[in-house]
């Protein structure tokens, strides 16, 4: 069979891993035995070297000597904005290089370049969560919504931040061709086949050690490396140095959370790395990240992230 043709279009500016991120994963379908295999190839409007946003450059083929594009994948990166801002043919080209593709997908800010050639126009559509708003302000017919890592609207797809591409390229590969290949493809990559819902695109613990200025800093850092330890609410407030009244509402105005839910989402999190990276069984890992029993852990990463611990080991 005909090989499926996929161009990558990028630009100066753009952000390497997303464009390697999702060829990797293509090349890797047809390492695995995908039929009909994906041609992929790195584009521009004006073939030449090209500077990413790392600092480092690559070379890409003029997009004009490719026929019949089967998808098309915009990345994203820093350069989004420019590219249309320092070059209004960009947009009309763009425009004219979608409508000669059966699937268009953009990576991350990758949104902004179709937003702004129309064709999120009335759409469903996502982007890197820091830019959600962004999207959502400059182009209000587009229906941003910031709770997905990938969309499917019609033959336009979009995606969340950075690794999200791969999500949505595993999404296309088994949409092109089964779930069994997909699989293969997500455990040579070591990344999940289906991520749960939700974008969640940033790690819980990372988000509370960006409360580092706070007065919690030392503790959450302890937290974190003792999830086993009995964390009760007046031992935290103890460690902290504040009354307990003060301490549960000054921990809540300084890290946006309680401190109960922050211990919770400390160790799930462990109990996930667990599940993904060892054999332990069940029991063993509620243990070490500081659960009283199976039960709670389970309740707890049902909580945290929509699915019982034996789907999420199933899903890695």
């Amino acid at each position: 069979m005909p090989a499926r043709q996929v161009v990558i279009l990028v630009f100066d500016g753009v952000q390497p891993i997303d464009f390697s991120g999702p060829a990797q994963a293509l090349i890797t379908a047809n390492e695995e035995g995908a039929s009909p295999q994906y041609l992929v190839s790195v584009r521009s409007f004006t073939a030449g070297k090209i500077q990413t946003a790392s600092g480092f450059s690559i070379n890409a083929e003029s997009v004009d000597l490719v026929e019949n594009i089967d998808t098309l994948l915009i990345p994203g990166g820093p350069g989004v904005h420019d590219a249309v801002q320092k070059n209004l043919e960009f947009r009309n080209a763009l425009r004219r290089l979608c409508e000669r593709s059966r699937r268009i997908c953009s990576i991350c800010t990758g949104a902004f370049l179709l937003a702004q050639t129309g064709m999120l126009t009335n759409r469903r559509a996502v982007t890197h969560w820091r830019s959600c708003d962004r999207l959502s302000s400059e182009f209000p017919e587009v229906q941003v919504q910031p709770d997905s890592l990938f969309l499917k609207d019609g033959q336009v797809w979009t995606s969340a931040g950075v690794t999200a591409g791969i999500d949505l390229t595993l999404a296309l590969i088994q949409e092109d061709h089964d779930a069994t290949l997909a699989a293969k493809v997500a455990r040579r990559l070591v990344v999940y086949l289906r991520r749960p819902g939700g974008q969640n695109q940033y790690s819980e613990p990372l988000s509370l050690q960006e409360a580092s200025g706070t007065p919690y800093a030392d503790l959450l850092q302890q937290m974190i490396s003792k999830p086993e330890l009995a964390w009760t609410v007046e031992h935290m407030a103890s460690i902290a140095g504040q009354s307990l009244r003060s301490f549960h509402r000054q921990f809540k105005e300084g890290t946006g959370t309680t401190p109960s839910k922050a211990l919770e989402k400390i160790r799930t999190e462990l109990a996930r790395t667990y599940l993904h990276t060892t054999d332990m069984r069940m029991k063993q890992i509620a243990a070490k990240a500081g659960f009283d029993s199976e039960d709670a852990m389970r309740d707890a990463i049902v909580r945290q992230f929509g699915l019982s611990p034996k789907e999420m080991r199933e899903r890695f």
